[in-house]
């Protein structure tokens, strides 16, 4: 009877030792707000306890190859603007949380306000390019940047005519005064979520929601104007599975 007891007494320390280690996975870079958001639940991860292996990939196509093979515990940050350029999509077994929406805005310099043909126009890698080109006309030039950082200080710096860039960012520029900044509402809401993979999803969605409201993220949210939906698992991945069929033609 003791050797049983003390068995099960190691199993659990074991499966609790277990649980407490978890990876993640940085598939952005410095600037950008999947770097961000990662190093905030890195952070708020290993303050409750948790032992962290942190993964700085830097690259999202080489992040959700890892993310598909491991066997290990593992989370990244993510958003439904990337599934159908990474083949990787949300579902009841990969979805944690959806952290905010924010409606996508069409930046413009004070020169090519009202110029249609030839401009040049940058744009997030995991963008739908055909979707864009069907929105903003044919003629345009897509450029094709790392993250929402680099638009930004590709527009500043002159090298393009335009830009599709989340609300944090668009708002910033039009801060500057070099141009304009408007929603576009012929494109489809950007939603930003967590997934992970080898977890007990509604366990660690408890921690990963606690984390999101912390204040260093509250501060992050407000500075950019970020929507927080507040709603069950199911409905929020209800409806981050829907808004995926608008990032494709």
């Amino acid at each position: 009877m003791k050797i049983l007891s003390t068995t099960i007494i190691c199993l659990l320390f074991t499966t609790l030792s277990f649980a407490k280690n978890i990876t993640i996975l940085n598939n952005g870079k410095a600037g950008g707000s999947y770097n961000a958001r990662t190093l905030m639940y890195k952070d708020g991860l290993e303050a409750r306890g948790f032992n962290v292996e942190y993964k700085n990939i830097g690259k999202i196509s080489q992040a959700v190859k890892i993310f598909k093979e491991t066997n290990e515990p593992t989370i990244m940050v993510y958003s439904n603007n990337q599934v159908h350029k990474q083949d990787l999509y949300h579902t009841k077994n990969n979805f944690i949380m959806l952290e905010y929406q924010q409606p996508l805005y069409v930046c413009k310099t004070n020169a090519a306000i009202g110029k249609k043909v030839s401009i040049t126009v940058a744009h997030g890698k995991g963008y739908d390019t055909n979707l864009l080109k069907g929105i903003l006309g044919d003629q345009i030039i897509l450029v094709p940047y790392k993250n929402s950082g680099a638009m930004l200080k590709g527009i500043l710096g002159g090298d393009v005519d335009a830009m599709v860039n989340n609300q944090g960012k668009s708002l910033k520029y039009q801060a500057s005064g070099e141009g304009i900044c408007e929603v576009n509402s012929a494109l489809p809401t950007m939603l930003a979520t967590v997934i992970g993979t080898n977890v007990d999803i509604e366990s660690l969605r408890k921690t990963v929601y606690e984390i999101s409201t912390d204040k260093d993220f509250t501060e992050y949210h407000t500075s950019k104007k970020l929507a927080r939906p507040s709603d069950t698992l199911q409905q929020e991945l209800e409806m981050t599975i829907r808004s995926e069929e608008l990032w494709t033609k």
